[in-house]
């Protein structure tokens, strides 16, 4: 079962939180309601030490501000995100929020409809922050398996695959990148990696691949297409071929 982003309610009135457990689109959207705290030391806490990943702040006269606490999240946290809630009418506060970086602003009360487009602005910031990082710790990994001899080849070859994280990569692009015309650059390479950047590539692609869906945040037609393959039987064949398994064992596990 997929992991749901966990949200916290920076609130102190019982009867709003009640009403927001009850609603069906937290469920519907990948999200779970991990708790409530008034207290903005308790908040952060739970921010830095990743509890909570995405925190909503309600506008009370007897709480912090809104835009105090996302301020301070945003700086302990910058990879947590804040949904600010308040009156229709105070359009200065709203506007301070966004400011200090809330991705929306709800009007109260807060209705299912509303929550829903918060929450899909939610759901695609952090499916980006996630995918990035994934990103970045299997280029660390993937090459420190790879134990290329030449370390000054292997950080040249880390920065331009971190750099390609939203294109597909191809030998003339890394040929192009590191300033060689293919042919050499495809000798160079193979002289250096053991095997041609084809190949390095596609198995680069499928230990990240396996990464996401171990994850489990993605489903496999999104890692399919999250990686740009033709098609998902497309993405399953090759994923198999090199790991032996098909992806939705791998996301099982």
């Amino acid at each position: 079962m997929s992991r749901k982003y966990r949200v916290l309610i920076f609130d102190n009135n019982l009867s709003c939180y009640d009403r927001l457990r009850k609603m069906s689109v937290w469920q519907d959207k990948g999200f779970e309601i991990v708790g409530k705290t008034a207290n903005i030391t308790d908040a952060l806490e739970k921010c830095r030490s990743s509890q909570a990943e995405l925190v909503m702040c309600f506008n009370r006269s007897s709480l912090p501000s809104t835009e105090a606490v996302i301020s301070a999240v945003s700086e302990v946290s910058p990879k947590v995100i804040c949904i600010a809630a308040g009156s229709a009418g105070d359009s200065e506060n709203m506007r301070r929020c966004f400011i200090v970086g809330a991705i929306d602003y709800i009007n109260e009360p807060v209705s299912e409809l509303r929550l829903s487009e918060a929450l899909d602005i939610a759901a695609q910031k952090l499916s980006r922050s996630l995918s990035g990082s994934e990103y970045s710790m299997t280029v660390d990994e993937f090459l420190s398996e790879m134990n290329i001899a030449d370390s000054r080849f292997c950080e040249r070859l880390s920065t331009f695959l971190n750099e390609s994280k939203d294109i597909i990569a191809t030998t003339e692009s890394a040929a192009d990148w590191f300033g060689f015309n293919k042919d050499y650059f495809g000798r160079l390479f193979k002289s250096k990696v053991g095997m041609t950047f084809g190949i390095f590539y596609k198995k680069f692609r499928i230990r990240y691949a396996s990464r996401l869906l171990s994850s489990g945040r993605y489903r496999v037609y999104e890692v399919s297409e999250l990686l740009g393959f033709s098609s998902v039987d497309y993405f399953s064949n090759v994923f198999k071929k090199i790991t032996g398994m098909t992806p939705s064992q791998v996301k099982s596990l």
